[in-house]
Order: C-alpha cells, then structure tokens, then sequence
C-alpha cells in the first residue's frame, strides 16, 4: 500500500497531493526522515522501498558507529538547481561547460553538491582535476571521499605517512602533495631515497617536479643530468631550462648564440655537425627522430626550443616582431621559427606568442604553421590579445575564413571569453553568409565551428540579442535552424547556471 501511495504522489507531482499521516509514519517506523523537502521526501521513501522490494525483506536496522559529516555553513552550500546544473555538465547535453562550472563555483566561494561527487569521481579525467576538485569539496565532500575505498586514496594525510617504509603509489601521491605545499621538504624528503630508486620511478618523481619548481632544485637536478641513464637525464634537462638564471639554461643560449652569424648584415647559421658531450649530457640528442631536415637541424632545433624567446630580445636588441623576420629570412628559417615556437609554449611566454600569430596572420603562406606545434603557440596568449587580433582578422577580410584559417585556430584553441563587439561581429557575419546565393552544403561545413564556439565563447547576457536577427525564411535556413537552436540553448544554459549560482 505504501508503495502505491508514492507511486501516485509521483505520477500526480508533488505540488499536487500531499502525504497522509499514515504514510508520513509508516515511512518515519521505517528510517526515512520526514522533515525534509516533499521532492527529497518522495526520493527517500522510494529508494528504501524499492531496495526492499528487490531484496524481498525488511532492511536490518545498522548496528555500531557511523560517522556524521560536519553540516557545511549554509553559505557553502549551492542551492538543487545548481546541483542538476552540474549533473547536467557531467553526464547530460552540456558535458561541454563542466570547466566553466568549476571556474564559476571557485569564484561564488561555495561547495561541490555531495549528490554528484560519486558522477563527479567517475570522470577519466579525475586524476588531472584533483587539485581543482579537492579545495572545493568541503567537510561533507571529504567525509564522504573517506568513505569510498577507492576514493579516499586521493585524501592524505602528511602526519601519518611513512616515506621510508611507503609503496610507490603513495610516495608519489605524498611527494605531490609536498611540492605543492613546501616544495624543499618535498625535495629533501626525495633525496632521501634517490639513489635506491629505479630509473622509471626517478623519471616519474621528476614528473612532478615542475610544481613549485625554482633555483633551490638546480643543484639536485644539475646532479641528475650525471645519472647514467638518459631517460633520466631528459626528464631532468627540461626541468633546468625553465629555470630562469639556471646554468643549464645559459649554456643552451650560449650554443645557441655560437649558431648565428652575421655577414654582410644578413644572418647566416653555422651548426655544429653534432653535439658534443657537454650537450649529450645536458639532454640534447645526436638523431632527434621529431626534427625534419636533417641531424643538424634536429640539433639546432633541440637548441632553440629551450631557450626562453624573452633572450633573443636582449642578444639581437630589437622587437620580436623583427626577429622573427631575421629567422624567417635565413636558410634555416622553418627550424628557427618552429624552435622559437616550440619555446615559447615551453615557457608559456604571452609576449612571444602574440608576437608569432601576429607574424601568422602576415605570412600565412609559410609551411611552418602546419606544424602541430602551431596551434600550441595559442594557449599561452592572454585572452585580450585573442579578441584584439581576432577582431583585427575579422576586420581585415569578408565573411567566416574556413577551419585551416588562422582565425578558425586561434578562436578554436582558446578558452576564454569572447568580447561582445567580437561575438556580435562574428554572428552577424555567420547570418550574412547562410542568406547569401545557394551554395554546396560542403562549403558551409566551417559555419558549424563558429557557432559552436559562439555558444561556448560569448558572454550570456547576449543571449537575448542572439536570440533576434533571424532570417527564418532563407533558402538555407532549414539546415542550420537546428544547429541555431542548439547554440541558443546552450547560451541560454550558461546564463541561467551564471545567475543561479552567483546570485543564490
């Protein structure tokens, strides 16, 4: 009978019945606490009953302790409707904006919902979250981690961690830990056991070096460049050069320096046959199988892509822009310029790497920026310098440009807001193209990609001038309506998920 009456308060809606006494004490002789919500009420009592309808008898009452949660102040806590936002980014239509609800629930300062942590920890991805995830769980998020066997292995605690004695897992889990909490502890702690680790375990705790990485590390890693291992040795050169000052980043500029020669005002590039043992030593390979053109120019592009591009401005005392040209003069201008890129994603340099796509959208006819190492040049650019180029591109041709155009790449491999003068400019550009003279659906392919990227990109307080504009009656516009609609709601979700949970 029970079971029949929720049955009916489900069908009927909630707001439309109500629980009778009887079915309100039934459920509270059976543990469900009837205080909360009617929707949470409802849930409850269905879930208990149909375990117990599976298992054909009662549930035995829990004997012994268990543990309660810490109640998260009310402050903390996000309200349901942000919770279904986030089931709806982790498993529903817009697994898409699950970045942006993490950024947004970092800046609102509440807690991820315990209802979804078990979707949440469930992501491929979860090992590269966690330092995201975990300062945004909250007392009731941890406690609930705590109880998961699994789970619980990302909790740790430093007081009660033996280095010595401790398995790989979790020497590498607290080594972790350390460089991001006190990165010379973590350094002391490792130099410990260095010299009884095995090679792949040296080259994985090296991994994790770049967090808190600065000059305190050089001598110990400077160390490492002598193991007699060279997996080693490459996994420790890396970490050298992003060290500005380092010695080993100073020697890479040097060799560099020693390739550039300059005749009659030109620059000519003088490489070495093959490097020497002071190179081997500090990574560089004799054959580099990555590098085309040769084992000179694998070794000068080796070179060239750890030394920070900042270094250039001070040896050639001129702008970015006109080194780049020098590089792209010689005869060996595709391995400079891609060493000049491959550094400046190294180094995450913003100045260089706007200087590059500005160089890009100059020369776009040189086969260096069909390299996949392009692409990587815009992640380090701030996202003013994206929608000013952006817009400079836009405002220097007609129409969208197709998927292999320097716009499509570069909005294509940023994740940061558009500017509204850039949203408005590239939507009413996708209408102007679709009312144009009918042409072959293949070459209108690319338009998905903008309006993909609008409804990810814009701000969503334009929705509602995205939402106008519409010439329903074009020859075309049967086969983009769909693909409109979706954008729309995609749109219209970002600013409702926006509202809720910074308003709330």
């Amino acid at each position: 009978m029970l079971w029949k009456d929720l049955t009916k308060s489900a069908l009927l809606g909630v707001e439309n019945s109500s629980f009778s006494e009887r079915m309100l004490e039934k459920l509270a002789e059976l543990g469900v606490d009837t205080t909360r919500e009617a929707p949470l009420l409802l849930a409850d009592g269905a879930a208990l009953l149909s375990q117990m309808r599976r298992a054909g008898f009662l549930l035995q009452d829990f004997e012994g302790e268990l543990s309660v949660p810490d109640k998260a102040p009310a402050s903390k806590a996000v309200s349901l409707k942000t919770a279904h936002h986030l089931s709806l980014t982790l498993k529903g239509p817009h697994r898409a904006i699950f970045p942006e609800f993490i950024v947004l629930l970092k800046k609102s300062g509440k807690h991820l919902p315990t209802s979804e942590i078990p979707a949440l920890m469930g992501l491929p991805e979860m090992p590269l979250l966690w330092p995201i995830i975990e300062p945004l769980l909250g007392e009731e998020g941890l406690w609930l981690l705590r109880q998961h066997p699994e789970w619980s292995q990302l909790l740790h605690d430093p007081q009660s961690f033996d280095w010595m004695t401790g398995s790989r897992t979790e020497r590498l889990a607290q080594f972790k830990f350390w460089r991001s909490e006190s990165p010379e502890f973590a350094l002391e702690l490792f130099q410990k056991t260095w010299e009884t680790e095995s090679p792949a375990d040296k080259t994985a705790f090296l991994a994790l070096f770049e967090t808190g990485l600065s000059l305190t590390d050089e001598p110990f890693l400077e160390q490492s460049l002598t193991d007699r291992r060279k997996e080693v040795r490459q996994a420790a050169a890396p970490l050298l050069a992003k060290i500005p000052g380092s010695q080993l980043s100073q020697r890479m500029a040097r060799r560099a320096e020693a390739c550039f020669v300059f005749k009659a005002n030109a620059l000519t590039i003088n490489v070495l046959e093959e490097p020497d043992d002071a190179a081997l030593q500090d990574g560089i390979l004799k054959i580099h199988p990555g590098w085309a053109g040769g084992a000179k120019a694998g070794h000068l592009g080796q070179i060239m892509s750890l030394v920070n591009p900042t270094h250039w401005e001070g040896f050639f005392e001129d702008f970015p822009a006109d080194i780049l040209k020098l590089f792209a003069k010689t005869d060996w201008s595709e391995t400079l310029l891609r060493g000049v890129m491959e550094a400046t994603v190294f180094h995450r340099n913003a100045k260089w790497a706007a200087a590059l796509v500005n160089f890009w959208r100059l020369n776009e006819g040189l086969r260096v920026w069909e390299l996949p190492v392009a692409d990587k040049v815009f992640g380090p650019m701030d996202d003013d310098e994206v929608n000013r180029l952006a817009l400079q591109i836009l405002n220097e041709s007609t129409g969208l440009p197709t998927e292999s155009s320097l716009l499509f790449r570069l909005l294509n491999e940023g994740s940061g807001v558009w500017t509204d003068e850039l949203s408005l400019l590239i939507i009413n550009r996708f209408r102007m193209e679709i009312v144009r003279d009918y042409r072959q659906v293949w070459q209108l392919q690319h338009l998905s990609g903008y309006l993909r990227m609008l409804g990810m990109r814009c701000a969503p307080a334009l929705y509602d001038q995205l939402q106008t504009g519409w010439s329903s009656d074009s020859v075309q516009w049967r086969m983009w309506e769909r693909p409109v609609e979706e954008m729309l709601a995609r749109v219209l979700f970002r600013r409702e998920m926006q509202v809720e949970m910074m308003n709330v």
